[in-house]
């Protein structure tokens, strides 16, 4: 698979990744800064890292004793003593160590210098990165040529066709030259590829091509983005029945765009609808607030997020940046992800709320 960055300088950062922080095994320590692009501010950066690498090591001795925190911490102590590390950055930071290893994420996001010891990492300050990014299957189509990718705010992957046909020539049982009798016979007629047999051979290209998507990419969850010509929205949507395809489409013959270039037209498209699921998430919790399957009570989504029964962990942008509970909504976010949960950052809660959640039972 050939997979094109569109974000170079940065560290894309995916729910799956979150998922793998939330796992890491106590005690872990979480740092996050900001940082500079370029220039002798670069110098600086390592600077701001160490005095919160001993405030580290201090509340890893007090409270984490038994733990070796020279060990714990060696990963982040590399990264504040490499000179090329730091000249490398982009606007912040996030380092995050626990007994079992480490990971770093170059953000676009800004942070205040922070750190956090506990039993949980502190996934706040990152969250906001990964839920307003979106996977989606882009589907590029012309009769000359099918195209299928994968991709997110940073990346595009071309994909295998497989069964896809790749032309409206590859469609199987679909002929796109007429008998030499019958052109000939029929030179006087329209131009080939509008009359009624070409639009036989287009709508048996187009369903082969929808109903190979249907069959390989069902129940993916994924949406589906398509890349055509208008006139072929239609006859490809009609066959899909659990491949949700978005509304909005690419518009007009993608043969001639580049991986990039029908990456900078589809994306606006998965971020509006990313955009749309913050509002269904808010949705969700309004409809079952009341019925005893949601609450915005934090210490109990804390409890309740442990045992798994947490679905969707809606945080107001005020959560993010909150020291009072702090533990309990580490806790709660961890959980939610470790347990399959949906956690998800909206603008503001109604009711002034800084958290809720909605549960599975």
């Amino acid at each position: 698979m050939n997979t094109r960055n569109i974000i170079t300088d940065s560290d894309p950062i995916h729910a799956d990744d979150l998922r793998e922080l939330a796992t890491m095994s106590g005690p872990t320590v979480s740092i996050v800064i900001p940082t500079h692009r370029g220039g002798a501010e670069t110098l600086s950066d390592s600077q701001r890292l160490r005095p919160l690498l001993d405030q580290a090591r201090r509340e890893l001795a007090e409270r984490y004793p038994d733990v070796d925190a020279e060990s714990l911490l060696a990963p982040i102590q590399s990264l504040a003593d490499s000179r090329r590390f730091w000249q490398t950055q982009v606007d912040g930071l996030a380092i995050y160590a626990s007994p079992g290893g480490g990971r770093y994420f170059r953000t676009e996001r800004d942070f205040t210098p922070g750190v956090t010891v506990g039993d949980h990492p502190n996934l706040r300050p990152i969250l906001p990165l990964a839920v307003d990014d979106l996977r989606f299957l882009l589907l590029a189509v012309s009769r000359g040529s099918v195209r299928l990718f994968e991709a997110d705010r940073a990346t595009i992957t071309q994909l295998p066709l497989g069964n896809i046909p790749g032309s409206d020539e590859d469609a199987e049982g679909v002929s796109t030259r007429e008998p030499q009798l019958q052109h000939q016979a029929s030179q006087n007629a329209g131009a080939h590829g509008h009359g009624p047999r070409d639009y036989n051979v287009l709508e048996g290209f187009l369903k082969q091509v929808s109903k190979a998507v249907e069959a390989r990419f069902s129940g993916d969850g994924r949406p589906l983005i398509l890349a055509a010509v208008e006139e072929y929205r239609g006859a490809v949507g009609e066959h899909l029945d659990n491949v949700v395809m978005l509304d909005r489409i690419v518009a007009g013959s993608p043969k001639a765009l580049s991986p990039v270039e029908l990456h900078a037209k589809a994306w606006p498209i998965a971020k509006a609808e990313a955009d749309r699921r913050h509002d269904v998430t808010l949705e969700r919790l309004g409809e079952a607030v009341g019925t005893g399957r949601a609450t915005h009570d934090t210490g109990l989504i804390s409890r309740e997020a442990e045992v798994g029964r947490v679905s969707v962990l809606a945080l107001a942008e005020r959560a993010l940046t909150a020291d009072e509970r702090a533990a309990e909504l580490d806790a709660a976010i961890a959980h939610t992800l470790a347990n399959r949960g949906v956690v998800d950052v909206v603008p503001e809660m109604p009711g002034n709320h800084a958290t809720g959640a909605v549960f599975r039972y």
